[in-house]
């Protein structure tokens, strides 16, 4: 590994230069979550294990909508590496078009069935009473985030990283702010809890989108920034072509989403400090996959830069260079979360039970990293990047539902472990997934051109 960092310092460079604000833009988005369970956290154990079931049918609908956006991006990374604006633009309004048909899906049925979808998690009357005070109230954020999505997309596939970064820090900004003083009400504004916390959401959610917006198409006239006519001028061909390749990433994503559903679930089984310690880790564990799934992004638009210019040695020598830099980069990470698992407990109102168990399941999310971070860099990155869909497909599947639901479910319903046990047996999916994409990667099977 050191070989490939220390042979290799221009390759990586050029990655970070790319990965950076990609890294910190969703690092800024995660804190938007973050604060909000910070600030609810403050609140008991209730209102955590409420917001963090609401979040997860977020997560159904994120993944929902994102896999749409990715399939966009694929092509429009490759596009770019043709250097075909004109097509670039026909993905961005394919992107939206269906991305935020998702959102207004999701945002309604987040209204009408929120009792029914707290329910689903818990049978805890308190809960789904605070859960879906939340989702009425933040549901309307999903067609801003989805609008913010592809117009960032399409900035990152033709290398403009920062706008997106920014967008995001604005929309933190007004998060807390709004946070502070809806959820406890201040400034003569009612304290309103978890529902304030949804509405701060929201206007963040809003106000990161006309950031975006207005930089692209007032400030910078940016060329990413077509008219509507050029938006829309996609014809059938094209949907089809895009939803050949979009539609498995779709339900890869769904499937992913629905696995990680299934695993609150069956941890939930195990009671509200149980949901409430995994509510905790996950946010936590999603704030460092961030660095992973960074600089994945990151490598599946160099990848795609390098096939859309029919560089087909440097796509697969790029991604060695990148699968080795991912596992360095999960050691040193993995080591400061290590570290800090027992700082993390200050942060929130729980109590001494909850708190052993969150310091055990964060120092085994620590120890794990490497491989999870070599996973994402595999599946989200290379294989995705390159254009290899299916095989991305299988293996994530095979990953959650053929052995880390089936374990966690055994652990709990017949084991009766812990849920720092359970969680363990949930991280062999990562193993499973080291060795089902090594050798694809070094076969050079991944690479597809998707735009000749």
């Amino acid at each position: 590994m050191s070989n490939i960092l220390q042979n290799n310092k221009s390759f990586i460079k050029n990655l970070l230069i790319l990965a950076i604000p990609i890294i910190l833009q969703n690092l800024i988005g995660a804190s938007i979550n973050l604060l909000d369970n910070v600030m609810i956290g403050s609140l008991g154990e209730n209102e955590i294990a409420a917001t963090g079931i609401a979040n997860q049918y977020y997560m159904i609908f994120f993944n929902t909508a994102d896999g749409f956006i990715m399939g966009a991006g694929i092509f429009m990374s490759q596009y770019w590496g043709k250097r075909d604006v004109n097509t670039i633009h026909k993905f961005i309004g394919i992107s939206l078009l269906f991305s935020i048909s998702m959102a207004v899906i999701f945002a309604i049925c987040g209204v009408v069935f929120s009792e029914n979808i707290m329910k689903l998690f818990t049978h805890d009357l308190s809960v789904i009473n605070l859960g879906k005070k939340y989702l009425i109230t933040v549901t309307m954020s999903y067609i801003f985030t989805t609008i913010s999505l592809s117009f960032g997309m399409a900035l990152r596939s033709i290398g403009q990283t920062k706008i997106p970064m920014y967008g995001s820090l604005i929309g933190l900004f007004f998060n807390g702010i709004l946070n502070y003083i809806f959820i406890f009400g201040k400034l003569g504004a009612p304290a309103l809890g978890v529902a304030g916390a949804g509405i701060g959401t929201t206007v963040a959610r809003l106000m990161e989108m006309l950031y975006i917006l207005i930089t692209i198409y007032i400030l910078q006239k940016n060329i990413i920034a077509g008219n509507f006519k050029q938006l829309i001028t996609f014809n059938f061909s094209l949907i089809k072509k895009f939803l050949i390749t979009a539609t498995p990433v779709v339900f890869n994503d769904l499937m992913w989403t629905a696995g990680i559903t299934t695993y609150f679930i069956i941890y939930s089984q195990l009671g509200t400090n149980a949901t409430a310690t995994m509510q905790i880790c996950s946010t936590i564990n999603n704030t460092f996959n961030i660095f992973g799934i960074g600089i994945a992004i990151a490598s599946g638009i160099m990848i795609g830069n390098q096939i859309g210019a029919d560089n087909l040695n440097e796509a697969k020598h790029g991604a060695l260079k990148i699968s080795g830099f991912g596992i360095v980069s999960g050691i040193i990470i993995g080591i400061v979360f290590f570290i800090i698992a027992p700082y993390v407990t200050f942060m929130f109102k729980i109590n001494n039970e909850t708190k052993k168990h969150v310091i055990q399941v964060l120092r085994v999310m620590s120890i794990v990293l490497p491989l999870r971070f070599y996973g994402i860099v595999q599946i989200i990155g290379i294989l995705r990047g390159g254009g290899d869909v299916f095989y991305a497909i299988c293996t994530e599947l095979i990953a959650v539902w053929g052995i880390g639901v089936p374990l966690s479910f055994l652990g709990v319903k017949y084991l009766h472990f812990s849920i720092t046990l359970v969680y363990c047996l949930t991280c062999l999916e990562e193993v499973f997934k080291f060795i089902a994409t090594t050798p694809r990667l070094l076969s050079g099977k991944w690479i597809k051109s998707l735009v000749k």
